[in-house]
């Protein structure tokens, strides 16, 4: 704009000016090396104002050119970007239709002109894994990572695909790194829970239910059966490697809250009868019925191997008292009596709980006891009701 105003002010001034030289135009000469140049002042004047003119001229011409080169550029490169969105497009339609193949080659084409590169490579791997292809999984997982290295979509990706392939433990090693900078992730603790499932280290499950009570997205009642799940599972190794006195050191180690869990002290007590320890067993089962009266406990009497039964059917009799209906607590009453040699008082405890809650496998003892009462009728129709419940209903 000044550089138009300076041309216009020139030109003002060689008309106002000119016809005043007009009979005075003075005289210039100029001599370079051998050569010279000579004209009166006007056609000097006039000659730089054009020469100004044209330089001006041609420097917003090249300026024209270059904005059309760019602007020209520009549609160029924004045509490949939208071309690149549409490819992207339909290559995540792809994985969601598990069209491995195509959506792998889609997405890749279209990652280097991509607005999200991280989102192309992570369903690329996705898709070479549906493949079976692992090696070119983690390329393409490497190539995400390149995008952003700390990014936790990369790892959790990663993670999950590793899961689906059963490498749980390099699943671990991947969520372990991210951990303690997201510690509230929400995915991040459920694959970890999965992976320590599948991979049975239930102190590392243990440790994970505070996080995942705090910042999981599973229920009271499911986070109640995990940690059952990991406590009966970590008593099984403990019992495995260390034997009966080192599951019972574990037991007295939990808080009173546990070892009232019904079904930490069924764990408990099966473990110690796969040890032969079946009395110390029945000693921590007895306490507990005594505390609160559960039908899977009173399912378990009868499986212990006690060398006197005596104390086991009184503990069962004393519960009849509280609860004369209890249909678990007649039928392990029965059995009892059955392996203590009393065949009538077995009969009748017997009779009891299928009358109370009909089951094929108290049936199956009633049986015994009337052939050993020598009761063959009996026995005879008892088994043929026994075996029309074991029967599926017809519809």
């Amino acid at each position: 704009m000044i550089k138009l105003l300076l041309l216009v002010a020139a030109l003002i001034a060689g008309i106002v000016v000119g016809p005043m030289l007009a009979g005075n135009q003075g005289y210039v000469l100029i001599s370079a090396a051998n050569q010279t140049l000579e004209m009166s002042l006007t056609t000097l004047l006039l000659l730089v104002i054009v020469l100004f003119g044209a330089f001006f001229l041609l420097e917003h011409l090249l300026k024209w050119l270059l904005s059309l080169s760019s602007v020209t550029r520009g549609w160029f490169s924004g045509r490949k970007t939208r071309k690149a969105r549409e490819l992207t497009s339909s290559g995540l339609v792809k994985v969601l239709e598990g069209d491995w193949k195509q959506a792998e080659k889609l997405v890749v084409k279209s990652a280097n002109h991509s607005e999200t590169p991280l989102l192309n490579y992570l369903a690329a791997a996705e898709a070479a894994q549906g493949q079976g292809q692992l090696h070119q999984r983690d390329e393409y997982l490497r190539l995400a990572a390149e995008q952003d290295s700390d990014s936790l979509a990369v790892a959790l990706t990663r993670a999950r695909l590793q899961c689906q392939q059963h490498q749980y433990e390099e699943a671990v090693a991947t969520l372990q790194e991210m951990k303690s900078s997201h510690p509230r992730n929400p995915l991040l603790l459920e694959l970890l829970k999965q992976c320590y499932v599948q991979l049975e280290d239930w102190p590392a499950l243990l440790g994970l239910i505070a996080p995942l009570k705090k910042y999981g997205s599973l229920s009271g009642e499911q986070l109640d059966k995990l940690e059952e799940q990991a406590e009966c599972g970590l008593m099984a190794q403990i019992s495995l490697h260390s034997g009966s006195d080192g599951l019972m050191g574990h037991w007295n180690s939990l808080s009173r809250k546990a070892k009232q869990n019904p079904e930490l002290v069924a764990c408990f007590v099966r473990e110690m009868c796969a040890r032969n320890a079946d009395s110390e067993g029945y000693t921590i089962l007895r306490e507990a019925l005594r505390k609160k009266v559960d039908s899977r406990l009173i399912s378990l009497m009868p499986t212990l191997k006690l060398t006197d039964y005596h104390p086991a059917i009184v503990t069962l009799q004393d519960l009849l008292k509280y609860d004369s209906n209890n249909a678990a607590t007649h039928s392990a009453l029965g059995q009892l009596y059955l392996r203590d040699g009393k065949a009538k008082e077995a009969r009748t405890h017997l009779e009891r709980a299928i009358e109370l809650h009909p089951t094929v496998a108290d049936y199956g003892y009633l049986v015994e006891v009337l052939e050993t009462l020598n009761d063959k009728a009996a026995a005879a129709r008892l088994s043929k009701e026994g075996l029309t419940l074991a029967l599926p209903a017809k519809i």
